[in-house]
């Protein structure tokens, strides 16, 4: 409903070609923003369970905090999970100290549950759920992740993958563009060409 109104806005204020240029960059950039949160709160929720079903268990085995701390350990864990890759960590480092409270054993088994996790969350759990919603490599993902949390800080590392997805798109649209203006075709791959069209 939402995008339908934003269409109908675009029309009414730019000529046909150039609102549906537009239209194409604002219709892509609310799908991969939306693929990317929808799955990443999917992602968070899941890594926030797993946390805190993980400490209930191993609070059964007398490591001291965990059971105290499960709740509210998960859900930080759970909310800084929406940050790729380093989301974890900087959630487990206030987990790490609270648990010192209650002895530094607490606090080693949470930094290795955390790692664990972690390890499960980015080698399956994630690609799994996030597949490629924003069609970059996983080196452009690192890149976003310190470029845009680099200049906004926390919120420019949740919100940059997909925001350099969205430029990424546009730059590649404009190459492609350039090459079939030239009579270049043949330099785009068949999985661009699907991928471009989609």
């Amino acid at each position: 409903m939402q995008a339908r109104g934003i269409k109908r806005v675009v029309f009414a204020f730019f000529k046909k070609e150039r609102a549906e240029r537009i239209w194409y960059v604002t219709k892509r950039s609310i799908k991969i923003f939306s693929d990317f949160f929808d799955g990443k709160m999917v992602d968070s929720l899941i890594i926030g369970l797993l946390c805190f079903v993980s400490m209930i268990v191993i609070s059964f085995f007398g490591v001291k905090g965990f059971s105290d701390c499960a709740l509210l350990v998960s859900i930080v864990v759970c909310i800084t999970n929406m940050i790729p890759y380093f989301g974890p960590f900087i959630g487990g480092v206030p987990s790490v100290l609270l648990l010192c409270i209650y002895s530094p054993k607490s606090a080693l088994v949470f930094a290795v549950l955390i790692i664990i996790i972690q390890q499960l969350d980015g080698n399956v759990i994630g690609p799994k759920i996030l597949g490629n919603t924003t069609g970059v490599s996983s080196f452009w993902v690192l890149f976003a992740i310190l470029l845009f949390g680099g200049m906004w800080g926390v919120v420019g590392m949740v919100i940059g993958v997909p925001l350099f997805a969205v430029i990424y798109d546009i730059i590649r649209k404009l190459v492609y563009r350039g090459l079939r203006k030239h009579k270049r075709e043949s330099m785009i791959t068949d999985y661009e060409e699907k991928y471009h069209k989609s």
